[in-house]
């Protein structure tokens, strides 16, 4: 019997040792370069924008299974799991057992996940984010009550001057049948006396001979109402074109305190043109099927609003299937932000470039029921960073020029003032005109042109 030397036995079994230590440590780093190589804070506005309307952090179920805990339940190698978020039909196609049997647990209920426009390194971001998530904050004050209900009855509307008129027109009627009482016993007294009665006389001339004895008192009277009316008129021109608070009834009801609120889904999942377009963009009705071929039965309104999403696109939610022979009858949707036809505005702009809070503009959403403009008072009232407090009516051009005179920019925040930067320092009178914009040692939208009349109007 041949023996192996005990130094060379030893020698093997440190390697051994050595080699499974080596595939432990491997395994580990690969698992950490998807999991937890990330960057939380991007991984957060990335799951918001592209995760948030299906998936949940936690493992709750939303309109598909929370991703709580993936890295322990993924069952493929982590290619594999970037091909799925990618490009899921390849995965599919790639006979993947683990695939195979997510899509025979999942596909009835959820349908099969669309393809996500994000890169490998931002996936290692939103897996970072899931395994880290912020901690809530601890102070209930610090956040944002979701309405649960929408009364429009607490809509008040202006009717003091309908009293108004009732109550004057309630008065004239009691002072006419007053003078009329009062003749009536004049005429009793005078027959009494055997005296002619009055003459008669219209109510007209009654009072014209009352105002003609009390000059005085007629022209105070007179006057107030002169300035009266004067103010009332002006008033209602100030208001034309003015909307703070309107609330259109739309097609179907609809909570942005139930989706953006309660859900957390990003503003720019549904109006997905805010940040890079001119217009933010109305969502069509496949952007509301990709959560709702799942979610069947809303918090609030049960399947009635949402079988009405059903039948405009023809979704049978009994066999979740489409309807072959069915005609798309696009929901009309009512469109709340509204701007004249000569008044340009980008959204790009304001958000890409100007770096603004959706809610600067548009009011704390994510406590609203239906779209609204929302008040000048109301958008002051919200605590977010950078807000910038204004004073003129929302969606007015004193609002705009007044925000433009109030907002400051970081001449380095974007390539786009970066290069406005440079071109300005490149020659003598740019030079002036940049030291003049920061002689007060910051730069406003109003120095950077954001007063030019053709800047919003052409």
């Amino acid at each position: 019997m041949n023996r192996v030397p005990f130094g060379r036995c030893k020698s093997r079994f440190r390697a051994t040792i050595l080699l499974s230590i080596l595939l432990v440590f491997s395994t580990s780093v690969l698992k950490a370069g998807i999991f937890d190589e990330g960057d939380a804070a991007n991984g957060q506005v990335l799951f918001n924008a592209n995760c948030a309307s299906c998936h949940k952090v936690d493992e709750s179920v939303l309109a598909a299974p929370g991703l709580g805990g993936i890295a322990e339940r993924w069952g493929s190698s982590e290619e594999m799991l970037v091909k799925w978020i990618m490009n899921p039909n390849g995965a599919i196609e790639s006979g993947d057992p683990y695939i195979k049997s997510l899509i025979s647990q999942y596909e009835g209920s959820f349908g099969i996940m669309t393809p996500q426009p994000v890169s490998e390194d931002q996936i290692k971001d939103i897996f970072a984010y899931i395994a880290n998530p912020p901690p809530p904050p601890g102070d209930p004050e610090d956040t944002v009550a979701c309405p649960t209900i929408h009364d429009n009855d607490d809509e008040v509307s202006s009717a003091a001057g309908i009293w108004f008129l009732i109550i004057g027109i309630l008065f004239l009627i009691i002072a006419l049948s007053a003078a009329g009482a009062n003749r009536s016993l004049k005429n009793a007294s005078l027959e009494s006396q055997g005296k002619e009665p009055l003459p008669n006389v219209s109510y007209t001339t009654l009072v014209m001979q009352w105002m003609s004895r009390n000059k005085a008192f007629v022209s105070v009277i007179g006057l107030f109402a002169v300035c009266y009316f004067v103010t009332v008129s002006y008033i209602g021109a100030m208001g034309i074109g003015v909307y703070e608070g309107y609330e259109p009834e739309q097609p179907i009801w609809f909570s942005h305190a139930v989706h953006n609120c309660e859900n957390e889904i990003d503003c720019e999942y549904c109006h997905h043109s805010a940040r890079k377009g001119r217009h933010a963009g109305i969502p069509s009705t496949n952007v509301c099927m990709n959560c709702h071929k799942g979610i069947k039965k809303g918090s609030k309104t049960g399947t009635e609003e949402i079988n009405k999403i059903y039948a405009a696109i023809g979704f049978d939610p009994s066999t979740g299937a489409y309807k072959e022979d069915h005609v798309e009858d696009p929901i009309k949707w009512v469109k709340v932000h509204n701007l004249p036809d000569h008044v340009f505005f980008s959204h790009s702009q304001h958000v890409e470039v100007g770096g603004l809070d959706c809610r600067n503009c548009h009011g704390p959403v994510e406590t609203f029921i239906s779209g609204r403009i929302s008040p000048v008072e109301e958008t002051n009232a919200q605590n977010i960073p950078g807000l910038i407090e204004l004073s003129k009516p929302t969606l007015t051009m004193g609002w705009c020029i007044e925000c433009h005179n109030k907002a400051e920019i970081d001449l380095q925040s974007s390539d786009y003032y970066i290069e406005m930067h440079d071109r300005m320092k490149s020659n003598e009178r740019g030079q002036e005109e940049l030291r003049a914009i920061l002689d007060d040692g910051k730069a406003t939208v109003k120095e950077l042109g954001g007063w030019e009349c053709a800047k919003c109007h052409y």
